[in-house]
């Protein structure tokens, strides 16, 4: 299993190489990618393991053709008062509902660290115009320092695990984690959390980091990271509030430098 695993490793590399190539890159590119490198590797993918682009639009047409279905025949219930039928459109309703929460896995869902993902930003965080924000809380930008040297040094599996690590330990922070790109995470805390109970979250995360070393053979590293906070209102336009996340981030970054 583990051999099989380094397999997968060596393709996601090779597939990276291309698509750095590449100046844009579609979903059903890579699953191409990914199908003819694990070919010639030897390693035969089910048609489940491979998902493109096509596919996955076509499960939401479908799944929406059913929700409409349901709300068509539940309204038709409703005004008939016929109780078996709602019955009915009810389970066919909460099966549909788990389907689509498996979607919104597939489409939320940084394949890496299992955070969610820009597009899960863009579509919840954002309001309907895509400018500014839909509800109150506080925005925490978070990078990771000298992220790059332990890549060159260690290699990109040893930069995954490390990737993997740290968002998991933000994510115990019980803010809602985002990959928003390379090294940089931003978290979202609702508007019940205080300023105080988040700076608090967030040292207590660095403290643990600046105790923590990890090895790599006979090597040993630390990895930390700066961050940055701006609390947001209702309307507020995203772009500033990213800012001057940004800023304090950067700010911190800095003076730990």
């Amino acid at each position: 299993m583990g051999d099989l695993f380094q397999e997968h490793v060596s393709i996601t590399n090779e597939v990276k190489v291309k698509i750095e190539k590449l100046k844009v890159v579609f979903p059903a590119d890579y699953s191409r990618f990914y199908t003819e490198a694990a070919q010639t590797h030897n390693i035969e993918l089910k048609p489940n393991e491979v998902l493109s682009s096509e596919m996955l639009d076509e499960k939401m047409v479908r799944h929406l053709i059913t929700l409409s279905k349901c709300t068509d025949d539940a309204i038709n219930a409703i005004e008939t008062e016929d109780k078996q039928a709602l019955q009915t459109i009810l389970l066919r309703t909460v099966a549909l509902q788990e389907e689509i929460h498996e979607l919104q896995k597939i489409v939320y869902e940084d394949g890496l660290t299992k955070s969610y993902n820009r597009k899960w930003f863009d579509d919840t965080i954002r309001d309907v115009d895509h400018i500014s924000i839909r509800d109150n809380g506080t925005l925490v930008m978070v990078d990771l320092n000298k992220f790059k040297i332990i890549n060159d040094t260690y290699g990109h599996i040893v930069g995954d695990k490390v990737l993997i690590h740290i968002a998991t330990k933000l994510k115990e922070s019980g803010g809602r984690v985002v990959r928003y790109g390379g090294d940089e995470f931003m978290i979202i805390f609702d508007e019940k959390v205080s300023q105080n109970e988040i700076k608090a979250k967030m040292e207590n995360i660095l403290s643990y980091c600046n105790k923590t070393h990890f090895k790599v053979e006979k090597s040993e590293f630390k990895i930390n990271f700066a961050y940055g906070m701006a609390p947001f209102t209702h309307g507020t336009d995203i772009h500033a509030i990213i800012e001057i996340a940004d800023k304090a981030m950067y700010k911190n970054k800095h003076l730990a430098d």
